[in-house]
């Protein structure tokens, strides 16, 4: 099958590039050979994720400023769109935002790439508060499943489906799309402070204050080391089969469970820590909205395209975050998460 995504040396635009996700997704375009320009505004990336590269151009803008898209979009053969507000806090604190960015920022970014092929990034927050894990292709997802994880009034899930409805409606247009839905990627420069679990942990153990849990603590999850998933979805973009409609959507993440409590568990159990672990209701932190008792991907479809992937064990994940900690590479702020 004839190659979608373009071969290195190729200029690339990832959007929301200085992030977690996305600056360990500029490092590895730019370790293959591709030129990169990124587009963020920092309003939660850093300009210091990014490696000083010749190769790398970075534009300091917005998704929902149509000018900065088309600036960034320049020249460029492909793009990666993750520009979103992240984590559970500020997602929540500002859902309208949350909505808005997914929906008119993803227009904008669509509007200034013209027929280029693009990487959108979804979430698993569009299956609502189910459990099932079914195959991205065959889930019942629509705007009911995103506003009952929203708490009724639109925003991260919700704009999160509405991304996937514009990339579908381009597809239909003719352009390649490929739309990924993630599974909590974490490890090195993932921090705590608008609420990812795992740094959180850590740095709350490694300062002996309490482990601060939402609800029972059994809610289970899965987490995927970020090098490996990018490692996946270079893979991904490169399968041809991939971007075929409307099989286009893929979710992406290790199948290893565990529940909220056994994470906090495993993370004493590593860092020696006294911290204690402390319960708190759902509720007092995100009113008006139900927590997700259990989210597995179901990876049938990646693994039909790229095969069977060997995910580091969560163990291996939060051993040498410990010890990144220990030795000052991260400081994640400590917050309740």
């Amino acid at each position: 099958m004839t190659a979608i995504f373009p071969a290195p040396p190729a200029r690339i635009l990832v959007t929301g590039g200085a992030g977690f996700l996305g600056h360990q997704l500029v490092k590895r375009l730019l370790d293959l050979g591709h030129e990169v320009v990124v587009l963020d505004d920092l309003s939660t990336g850093k300009r210091t994720n990014l490696p000083s590269d010749p190769r790398l151009t970075f534009v300091e803008g917005s998704i929902l400023n149509p000018a900065d898209c088309e600036t960034a979009a320049a020249g460029c053969a492909a793009t990666f769109h993750l520009a979103a507000i992240v984590g559970m806090r500020l997602a929540a604190a500002y859902q309208e935002a949350s909505y808005n960015i997914a929906d008119a920022g993803t227009r904008h970014v669509l509007d200034a790439t013209g027929d280029t092929p693009i990487v959108l990034f979804s979430s698993s927050a569009v299956y609502g508060l189910t459990t099932q894990a079914a195959v991205a292709e065959h889930e019942t997802v629509g705007e009911a499943n995103c506003l009952a994880y929203d708490g009724g009034k639109r925003g991260y899930a919700s704009g999160k489906w509405r991304l996937e409805e514009l990339g579908q409606e381009a597809m239909q247009a003719g352009r390649q799309v490929l739309i990924v839905r993630p599974f909590n990627a974490v490890g090195e420069g993932q921090v705590g402070t608008y609420g990812m679990v795992v740094p959180s942990f850590i740095q709350q153990a490694l300062s002996n204050a309490d482990i601060t849990i939402y609800d029972d603590g059994l809610q289970s999850r899965t987490f995927s080391e970020v090098k490996c998933f990018v490692s996946v979805l270079d893979r991904l973009v490169h399968t041809p089969a991939a971007w075929d409609a409307p099989r286009n959507v893929v979710n992406v993440g290790t199948q290893e469970s565990t529940t909220i409590r056994g994470l906090a568990e495993l993370v004493l159990e590593t860092t020696g820590s006294s911290s204690t672990l402390s319960f708190r209701p759902y509720s007092d932190v995100f009113p008006g909205k139900s927590d997700v008792r259990a989210r597995v991907p179901n990876t049938g479809r990646l693994e039909s395209l790229i095969g069977p992937v060997q995910w580091p064990s969560l163990a291996e994940i939060v051993q040498e975050l410990v010890r990144q900690a220990r030795n000052g590479q991260e400081a994640p702020a400590v917050t309740a998460s």
